[in-house]
């Protein structure tokens, strides 16, 4: 999924993201596509947030 917008709101997507305690602009714009009161988009993002691999190098993951 892309969305098209300005550097400024990208560059302080990721800083809120980081304040908010997302570990992504992703988790943080899903987590809220969730809350669209569809039970189906909810499910899915469930799934897929919990499935994602998390950000970093893998063999740092423990």
């Amino acid at each position: 999924m892309q969305i098209k917008t300005s550097k400024e709101v990208r560059a302080y997507a990721k800083i809120a993201a980081k304040k908010l305690g997302f570990s992504s602009v992703s988790e943080m714009i899903l987590t809220q596509l969730a809350k669209a009161n569809d039970s189906k988009l909810k499910t899915l993002i469930e799934k897929d947030l919990k499935e994602r691999s998390k950000p970093g190098r893998p063999w740092d993951k423990d």
